[in-house]
């Protein structure tokens, strides 16, 4: 899903908009209006495309969330397949396999930022057995 916009506090009391952000499932599942935490934002675009960033991991309240889907990875590729098609028109497809590799190659591993400079995940969270 996709909002217009998320606004966060931090802990100064300066608040900072986000426009048009890509929330997928798993964050889309534990995120909530005034929750508290710290959010894992990735920018894609500059422009005015449909959406400009992701939500993709969350730490807050008793949830640690990564997103599994990596839309930085998946836009990449579709702009180098789409780049390719449109080569041929007067060389315009160019620009958007540029911008497609520099999305693939300007990736930073997000299981490392998530960690933190520990390396290591943090406790899991505790399990109850569930009955269905």
């Amino acid at each position: 899903m996709i909002y217009a916009y998320i606004t966060i506090t931090d802990a100064s009391g300066q608040r900072t908009m986000i426009e048009k952000v890509a929330v997928c499932n798993d964050i889309g599942a534990v995120l909530a209006v005034g929750q508290s935490g710290r959010f894992y934002v990735d920018r894609l675009f500059s422009g005015n495309g449909a959406f400009r960033c992701q939500l993709w991991g969350l730490r807050a309240d008793g949830h640690v969330v990564i997103d599994r889907q990596d839309l930085r990875t998946t836009i990449g590729w579709w702009k180098i397949g789409y780049g390719i098609l449109t080569l041929p028109v007067f060389g315009i497809g160019l620009l958007l396999i540029s911008s497609g590799i520099s999305l693939l190659t300007g990736d930073t591993d997000r299981q490392k930022l998530f960690r933190g400079r520990d390396s290591a995940f943090p406790p899991s969270l505790p399990t109850h057995a569930v009955r269905i």
